[in-house]
Parts: C-alpha cells; structure tokens; sequence
C-alpha cells in the first residue's frame, strides 16, 4: 500500500497516476480543500485534515503502508519532518517528490531571505520608504509575524478561499477590502492587475516553484518596478 502526501498538484497527480497503474493508494492532504481537489480524480481513500507525528504513525501502521511519497508544498517542513521520522520509526520507504523550480537571481529589484522572520525584518526597514502597500502572495501560514510588525492598514494579503484562512486574516484584523481571497496560480498579467489595482509598493513572496507560479510574480512586479523579497525555498529533503 503506498500512502501518499498529496496536497499540492504535483501530489494530487501523482496520487491519480498510481491509482491508474492498478496500485493500491491512498492519500493525505492537510485540508478539506486539498481534499475535495483531489476527489475530483481519485478514487481511493483521502485523510483530509492535518495528522501529528502519532497519527502518522498510526496510520501507517493500520493501512499497512510500505512506501510513502511525500509530496507536501515545499514550506511544508514541520510535515515533511514528521512523514520521514515516521517512515524511518516503521522501517518504511520514503520518497521525497520534489517541486521543479528556477533559480532567481538577486538584483537592484529583488532580495533573498532565509525566513519569515528575515522577510519581516527587512519589510519594516523598508515600509517608512514605500508610499503604497505591502503586498503578501505567502497564503495564510505565518501571517500573525507580519501584522504583529508591519502597519497591517498596508497589508494587501491574498489567500485561498476557504474559511480557515479567511476567519484568520479577519482575527488578526486585517481589513476586508485588503483580503484576496483567489484560487492561483496565477500569469503575469492577473499578477500585475492585482498588484496595480491593490497600490503595491512592496512584493513579499516565497520561492514556492514553477507550478506556485513564483516567476509570474517576480515578472509582474519587476514590470511595475515594485521591490520583491523572495523567501527561499527549505533545503532539500532526501529520499530514502
């Protein structure tokens, strides 16, 4: 039995594809979202909320898992570490299914940072020099670090459109009319609209690969010569 970790498009795919080839499948994605995403094409058994280090366990442990493809979204590290410590506790296989990317060059018009925390940083040295709003193409996760330091009425954020992220963003009291809520990714041209229409002086995003449409944003702002800080990607995980 093969479980895989399917919450990005390169996991809902490869989850489909094994389940074509006769294999026996089933899949885990951290969201009901992920989840109804998924069950458009695959048939077999979906987990669709997050699972700890012990229920990883046991589910590999119930379904009889031999192999685990772990194909979460490259920020994914707290997960990934977890699916490998509990693979390496049952003596099962682990494959690392690793999103294509590009490398991004820093420039005059764009800085790389390790983390959250560095982006924050550099974003409050920034934010008294800019005139319009920063823009967050991060998703909901870590969003708390910004609005703690960063003056949240020029946080222009875009998120999926579902409920959990919303219900955090209106908590942490961003305002309604700074909320995107849109399923990407996104081409140039919807990017540099959105940046336009929504007065971004500042572009924070991560190097989420091509298929998180992370080149399309970078193009988009450095057309409109707004400044991007590029979260880079986790190092690389390993296969075993």
């Amino acid at each position: 039995m093969i479980l895989v970790l399917a919450g990005t498009s390169e996991g809902r795919l490869a989850a489909v594809s094994l389940e074509k080839e006769g294999l026996e499948v089933i899949a885990s994605t951290a969201t009901t979202y992920g989840g109804e995403l998924l069950a458009k094409d695959f048939k077999g058994e979906i987990t669709a909320r997050p699972l700890t280090f012990a229920e990883m366990v046991q589910l590999i442990t119930d379904k009889k898992i031999d192999k685990v493809i772990d194909a979460t979204h490259p920020f994914a590290v707290e997960v990934s570490n977890n699916v490998r410590e509990a693979c390496r506790v049952k003596n099962v296989t682990y494959e690392r299914l690793e999103r294509a990317g590009e490398e991004y060059v820093e420039d005059e018009g764009m800085v790389k940072v390790k983390d959250v925390e560095e982006a924050v940083v550099l974003a409050s040295e920034m934010e008294c020099k800019i005139r319009g709003n920063i823009f967050l193409a991060t998703g909901s996760s870590k969003l708390e670090y910004y609005v703690a330091s960063l003056n949240p009425v020029k946080l222009v954020v875009r998120i999926l459109p579902v409920k959990d992220s919303l219900e955090k963003c209106l908590e942490l009291g961003l305002s309604p009319k700074n909320i995107i809520a849109m399923q990407g990714p996104f081409d140039e041209e919807i990017n540099r609209c959105l940046f336009k229409r929504y007065k971004a002086s500042l572009l924070i995003t991560k190097d989420s690969g091509t298929a998180g449409g992370t080149k399309e944003k970078i193009d988009a702002a450095k057309g409109l010569n707004i400044p991007v800080i590029l979260i880079e990607r986790p190092e690389k995980i390993i296969s075993w």
